[in-house]
């Protein structure tokens, strides 16, 4: 009989009290708006090649006014809003909001959702090309590549060729400024359509 209380007890979604989890995604859609404002200033100053990087940031640091605070503006929203998303995620999962109505949907862009923050971090931390981006980039493309069936493809995209060079800054720049964004614009487009039917809490 307790065994088949517990059960039921996992089976079914842990009932929502609205305010905190309506509190963390307006703490991340507010952080993407600041990542979005930042990254398109930074763009201004930003030349996405192998020589012009580093260089590039070193002037926006160095020479534009008030160029180092939005910078560091966008890398300290940049890993507040993996925080708040992973916790958006554990939390969800420990009210098990994959279960009941619209659960595969819901879990779906909380995934989702997940994966491009992750993504927005692992190729905004390349593109000031130094050593160590340069380092880390190669560690990023040799796991990518190790997905199965389609990890050679994938990290053929992600390095611009065959292995990581000067194709490499270009092609992350292009992914981190350019897809993402409007993928995570199409995420936030299903997720509102999906409460405005009721089908997302």
């Amino acid at each position: 009989m307790r065994l088949a209380a517990v059960r039921t007890w996992l089976d079914s979604p842990v009932a929502v009290h609205g305010t905190f989890v309506r509190d963390i995604r307006r703490l991340a859609v507010f952080l993407f708006c600041v990542e979005i404002v930042t990254g398109a200033l930074l763009a201004l100053y930003y030349r996405p090649s192998p020589e012009g990087a580093y260089q590039s940031l070193a002037v926006l640091n160095n020479n534009v006014p008030f160029g180092w605070y939005v910078r560091s503006l966008h890398l300290a929203a940049g890993h507040g809003l993996v925080f708040v998303v992973g916790l958006w995620a554990i939390r969800a999962f420990f009210q098990r909001r994959f279960l009941g109505p619209a659960g595969a949907q819901r879990w779906s862009l909380i995934a989702g959702f997940s994966m491009i923050t992750v993504a927005f971090l692992l190729t905004g931390e390349a593109l000031p090309w130094n050593q160590q981006a340069y380092w880390s980039t190669v560690v990023t493309s040799n796991l990518v590549e190790d997905v199965p069936l389609v990890g050679h493809r994938l990290a053929t995209l992600f390095r611009g060729g065959p292995a990581v060079g000067g194709a490499t800054v270009v092609r992350i720049y292009a992914i981190h400024a350019l897809l993402l964004p409007w993928v995570a614009f199409a995420l936030l487009a299903v997720a509102q359509r999906y409460r405005r039917r009721g089908a997302l809490s």
